[in-house]
């Protein structure tokens, strides 16, 4: 029987590498973008006949009612969706001098954004058996690493503080799912050179940071309303 997976903010990046994997793994997978025609160039640079590409705006309500009823077209179920898609606006910028409109926005797209995807597809997650809701999230969003210096000294409210609220939002809808399922996950590929930092170096590749969000996508391991890295479960 296929498998169907979403994954969104996929035309470049982390994401992108994320639908290469999991085609690989004979997924048919739903590539999600914003910008329709970087969304084509992508999935036929994949070349992967189990690709295919799904328009989705998360910032927009209808956008991700749209992508819904696009992938009813395919399938009635979604055994992962992995809510890729996030901006980070305020990389260089103190909190004492970041713009109310610019953590709005950031919010918008990521908790907002991922709040209402969730709630959308959850739906068809849970017609598939073992569905599964992974929210891309960063090590910095973790209070307790980003105190003690684990996570890099990026002190950036908006992206941080965003991700951290997804995080806070992973935990409710894993309290409300408990043991009965569908599992929701929260992942951080650790610090990785996409354009979202600006291609900052140092960083793992794209592919690499996708490897460890694939990995525990497919994990038969039941990690419900938890938050992990490469190593495992992390700290709030």
């Amino acid at each position: 029987m296929t498998k169907f997976a979403f994954v969104t903010g996929a035309n470049k990046g982390i994401g992108y590498e994320i639908v290469r994997q999991l085609a690989e793994k004979n997924y048919h997978v739903f590539l999600g973008a914003r910008n329709e025609e970087l969304e084509q160039k992508a999935v036929q640079s994949l070349g992967f006949s189990n690709v295919s590409f799904v328009q989705v705006d998360i910032s927009d309500t209808q956008s991700i009612q749209n992508s819904k009823n696009k992938i009813l077209e395919v399938t009635d179920h979604l055994d992962l969706l992995i809510n890729n898609a996030g901006i980070a606006l305020d990389f260089n910028i103190l909190p004492s001098e970041l713009k109310l409109e610019t953590l709005r926005q950031e919010f918008d797209v990521n908790f907002f954004g991922t709040f209402q995807m969730i709630q959308t597809f959850l739906p068809l997650v849970k017609k598939s058996q073992g569905g599964k809701i992974v929210n891309v999230t960063t090590d910095m969003a973790s209070q307790t690493m980003f105190d003690n210096g684990d996570a890099g000294h990026l002190n950036i409210l908006g992206y941080n503080s965003s991700k951290t609220a997804v995080n806070s939002l992973t935990l409710a809808f894993g309290k409300e799912f408990g043991t009965n399922g569908p599992e929701i996950i929260g992942v951080t590929p650790g610090f990785t050179t996409t354009d979202l930092n600006g291609n900052a170096p140092g960083g793992k590749t794209p592919a690499d940071g996708a490897q460890i969000i694939v990995k525990y996508a497919l994990s038969e391991t039941n990690y419900n309303g938890k938050i992990l890295n490469k190593n495992g479960i992390i700290p709030w």
